[in-house]
């Protein structure tokens, strides 16, 4: 699933190629993923394109249009209208056209005059200024899950997946499965810094891999995980083999010698 960095990223690059547009009618190919009516679409100008947790946002006239890619969706911007294998929706834009889709057909398309019902419940956004250290030592105080289970809730983050909940915990030498409420004042600032730098590292170098959702995103070098999907492999740290264990039904990479 793309995290906060791939998305953000994705969001700059459509921002610049479809910013100031104009919609034409939509072609819908499975309306189970469309919430509201997309014939309210059709020559509307396209005014900006940004981003809220997960949620990647097109605003128009007085409408927006909200897309949630879940685990295996797309956004690709293309020079033809015919459908692909898994495309769901295409929306014509000035002479190119945004195929929206997903295999497993889990992800979303919401078009509202409103967005306040679909971000409403999100937490604070990790790199804006009001998630502050002081913001993070409350909340964590509140929960007695674990730390893992901690940075991937959307209720009170937005935006960590498993990936960089993962690499962040790497990074602050936290054990996944450490209760919220055992972190002293020290990890916690060490996590909040930890937060802060991979995902700006991410932002700089691209995110991770993005072949699979969008076709917006081209770099020449990536962010390459220190743990996460690396079982088995030395940990860059310390040469002890990487361990994987399942947290909440997903899988969870840390090393149990750096990490405590």
């Amino acid at each position: 699933m793309p995290e906060l960095p791939e998305l953000e990223i994705l969001v700059g690059n459509l921002r610049s190629r479809i910013k100031d547009k104009n919609l034409g009618k939509p072609i819908i190919v499975n309306p189970r993923v469309v919430g509201g009516d997309p014939n309210l679409l059709e020559n509307k100008t396209i005014k900006d394109v940004t981003r809220r947790g997960k949620w990647v946002l097109i605003l128009l006239d007085e409408l927006y249009i909200a897309f949630h890619l879940r685990l295996n969706g797309y956004i690709f911007l293309l020079d033809y209208e015919e459908p692909d294998s898994y495309d769901c929706v295409i929306l014509p834009i000035d002479g190119e056209y945004i195929h929206f889709g997903d295999p497993r057909r889990l992800a979303q398309m919401k078009i509202t005059k409103g967005i306040n019902s679909l971000t409403e419940e999100l937490g604070l956004d990790p790199l804006s200024q009001e998630f502050t250290l002081e913001y993070l030592n409350k909340s964590l105080k509140k929960k007695r899950s674990n730390i893992k289970t901690f940075l991937m809730d959307q209720d009170i983050i937005s935006g960590i997946g498993n990936t960089y909940a993962d690499e962040i915990l790497f990074s602050a030498k936290i054990n996944p499965t450490r209760p919220c409420q055992s972190l002293d004042e020290e990890e916690i600032k060490l996590l909040y810094k930890s937060i802060k730098d991979i995902l700006e590292e991410a932002l700089r170098l691209g995110g991770t891999s993005t072949e699979e959702f969008t076709n917006l995103i081209s770099r020449e070098k990536s962010f390459e995980p220190r743990v996460h999907r690396r079982e088995g492999e030395a940990c860059p740290i310390c040469d002890t083999p990487i361990v994987m264990i399942k947290i909440g039904g997903r899988g969870t990479y840390y090393c149990p010698k750096c990490q405590k």
